[in-house]
């Protein structure tokens, strides 16, 4: 055997290492090299000197305080045992979705359902299945900022339309900003995205609107995707919102999930429901098949619970919607009494509300003081590239004393920032 001094071995153990490390991401990827923002640098350095945040933006339903009956998380059907796998999810989850739809009078052939493990999963396969890399969709702004790194994954541009906001009436879509924007793509633009009612600005697409959306998207030769996430939380006691689903017009998938509707996050289970001309829709089940087929990422226990667990979900929806309501009656009277420097903006529906506040400072140091000064954790504009003003996003979900206490600390602590200008 031959000796190899050590000092030796450990050099060439080295360089081994170090031509490892010289690894090639995709720059796909690159937003995992991105530092911290202040923000985020800013609460993990309190948290980990044990100071207690509250999130003034929360939007975990599972850390609301909503008191859910035991049995929706038991998942103990002897049936979970077989596995046999379908590649659009079980066909007895798919007809429980669809007569579930036409209690709440739309309609859904469940032959056009499509189960997933979430609503992000779906925007990865409509993506993948009707975009090249280099393709565009066009995304509402302001908006979640999840779409861009969805289609970033998937080399694809995500391109914004605007969203204009007239105060009492609240948010409209510009929809000549649209066309000219979907024109300058010309076919590159593949899809138009709505979120219906949008996240964060609470506002539902309305008939003109509807439209609208519909004609471009004929004309344009656009798939039409409608988030619905929230579609059933309108803060209106008696909603006259009209729903995507079964539109035949043009092809349009409409996407929703457990998430909110039961609040049920961590349970993994979102869908899409296909509806359009029949031969358009056929081609898109083929393929949609495909890519599901490929994942098969939908577990069978809670498709097998899905049939039990929605006969829970009106009773949920009306206890948010509850407690939504209460809410934004405390932010308005907190936040907006007699020469008040704040104003709530107009909201239809979801879990967020948005409050215009003085633009003393950038929407990051502001963010900032509320961290630190009032150890509140809140959602600045800029996160949902809103351009103009200082805006924060409130959440409507919040046990109410908990959203009246959040929302003197704010009022609290601008008092403060005001008399230090």
């Amino acid at each position: 055997m031959i000796s190899i001094p050590r000092v030796l071995l450990h050099h060439a153990i080295a360089l081994l290492y170090n031509n490892c490390m010289k690894l090639s991401f995709s720059s796909r990827s690159d937003a995992g090299d991105l530092p911290p923002n202040r923000l985020a640098a800013a609460r993990a350095r309190l948290l980990a000197e044990g100071i207690t945040i509250d999130e003034f933006s929360l939007s975990n339903p599972t850390r609301a305080g909503f008191v859910r009956p035991p049995e929706l998380f038991v998942l103990d059907d002897p049936g979970n045992a077989r596995y046999d796998p379908d590649p659009l999810g079980l066909l007895s989850a798919r007809e429980a979705l669809s007569a579930h739809y036409a209690t709440l009078h739309r309609n859904v052939d469940p032959g056009r359902l499509v189960l997933c493990a979430s609503t992000s999963e779906a925007y990865s396969w409509l993506f993948k299945i009707y975009c090249d890399p280099g393709d565009a969709v066009m995304v509402p702004k302001p908006g979640y900022p999840l779409f861009e790194h969805l289609a970033c994954l998937e080399s694809v541009q995500t391109v914004p339309y605007r969203l204009e906001y007239v105060h009492p009436k609240g948010w409209r879509i510009d929809i000549e900003h649209l066309e000219d924007s979907i024109r300058q793509l010309g076919t590159r633009c593949k899809a138009l995205i709505l979120i219906n009612p949008n996240n964060p600005t609470g506002s539902y697409i309305h008939e003109r609107e509807r439209s609208s959306v519909i004609d471009l998207c004929a004309r344009h030769n656009l798939v039409l995707v409608v988030d619905e996430v929230f579609f059933d939380f309108s803060l209106e006691r008696h909603p006259q919102q009209k729903s995507f689903m079964g539109t035949s017009e043009v092809l349009t998938l409409v996407l929703d999930g457990l998430s909110k509707r039961l609040g049920m996050p961590q349970m993994k289970l979102g869908w899409i429901a296909v509806a359009g001309p029949d031969d358009v829709c056929m081609k898109t089940m083929a393929r949609l098949e495909l890519v599901a087929d490929t994942f098969l990422s939908t577990g069978t226990p809670i498709m097998r619970a899905l049939p039990g667990l929605l006969q829970h979900e009106q009773a949920f929806i009306e206890m948010v919607r509850t407690r939504m309501r209460q809410n934004y009656a405390i932010y308005h009277e907190v936040l907006e009494g007699a020469e008040s420097p704040h104003r709530l903006l107009a909201c239809e529906g979801g879990w967020t509300a948005l409050v215009e506040s003085p633009a003393i400072a950038d929407e990051e140091s502001i963010a900032l003081r509320l961290l630190e000064d009032a150890s509140l954790s809140i959602q600045p504009g800029f996160f949902f590239d809103m351009e103009r003003g200082a805006h924060f996003a409130l959440s409507l979900i919040l046990e109410p004393a908990a959203a009246r206490a959040y929302a003197s600390r704010y009022v609290s602590c601008f008092q403060r920032m005001l008399m230090d200008v």
